[in-house]
């Protein structure tokens, strides 16, 4: 039997079931949908079943109660501005969080809230299921997930093209090596970024060597400029911004191409630009524009 529960931007269906209620579906253009432990005042809701989210796009938050205990196979998924879940930690079916591109941070109890920006992470960028896992968050998952970022970090840039071509050019998206590459590079930045940011437990030595990654591959590098294509292009705010002016990587020697390079939708980074160095940069930049 099912109940169906209305609320200004939407409505929650739920199937009455022996153990409590099972969140089965959701309906209409919910923004943050907190699922209360008792929405009829009576049962409690004990799990939420598959799919009961698939491709809500509109959803930007989602909290579960204490009470559940299970979620079903591809329940988030495909909600593609997704950026916070609060859930207990219970069995989670498959691919729970495909396709949830914008996922920032998964709150679970007794976690400290970098692990719960890492956890997204490692979700996000396709790390090994032991780093993505919701049931067992041991104590030495920091350490593991760092040597998964350092193991990326030695890997050749084209580690896995040979692959994709061979998938075909329709899945891969481009046979374009030099992109690819530049692909790679970027992930293995926006990597090293997400754990400086959070840096609960990280080893002196791990920090130094991802520091050292993103100040390799900064504007104006021999190496690449996929710091800031990170930063530009995934990352356009002002705290991946400090990070990157904190680790040297913005100087008189590329900030001016940096300026060049934004469009018209990058203006708070082209406000953070001029700043760096006071008025002359701006001087600069705006007197290039009139030549």
């Amino acid at each position: 039997m099912e109940r169906e529960i209305s609320y200004p931007e939407g409505s929650l269906v739920f199937e009455e079931k022996a153990d409590g209620l099972t969140l089965v579906r959701v309906i209409g253009n919910f923004t943050e949908v907190n699922i209360p432990e008792k929405p009829d005042g009576e049962a409690i809701v004990t799990s939420v079943s598959k799919k009961a989210f698939l491709g809500r796009k509109t959803i930007k938050k989602i909290v579960l109660p204490d009470t559940v205990r299970s979620v079903g196979d591809w329940c988030f998924a495909s909600c593609v501005n997704l950026a916070c879940v609060r859930m207990p930690i219970c069995t989670a079916g498959e691919g729970i969080f495909n396709g949830c591109t914008l996922l920032e941070q998964i709150i679970l109890p007794g976690i400290s809230g970098d692990m719960g920006y890492l956890l997204a992470g490692a979700v996000r960028y396709g790390a090994p299921p032991h780093l993505t896992d919701i049931r067992n968050i041991e104590a030495d998952r920091f350490e593991k997930w760092d040597a998964w970022v350092l193991r990326l970090l030695d890997e050749p840039d084209d580690e896995g093209f040979t692959n994709q071509i061979l998938c075909g050019e329709e899945d891969y998206g481009s046979c374009d090596k030099d992109a690819y590459e530049s692909g790679r590079r970027v992930l293995k930045v926006s990597l090293c970024l997400l754990r400086l940011l959070h840096p609960e437990n990280i080893r002196d030595e791990d920090r130094e060597r991802m520091s050292g990654y993103i100040r390799d591959h900064r504007e104006g590098s021999d190496k690449g400029n996929e710091s800031w294509i990170a930063v530009r292009d995934h990352f356009p705010d002002k705290k991946h911004f400090d990070m990157l002016a904190s680790l040297g990587c913005i100087d008189d020697t590329n900030r001016d191409r940096m300026l060049r390079g934004l469009g018209d939708d990058k203006q708070e980074l082209k406000s953070l630009l001029i700043k760096t160095s006071g008025s002359d940069a701006g001087d600069r930049f705006f007197s290039a524009l009139e030549l």
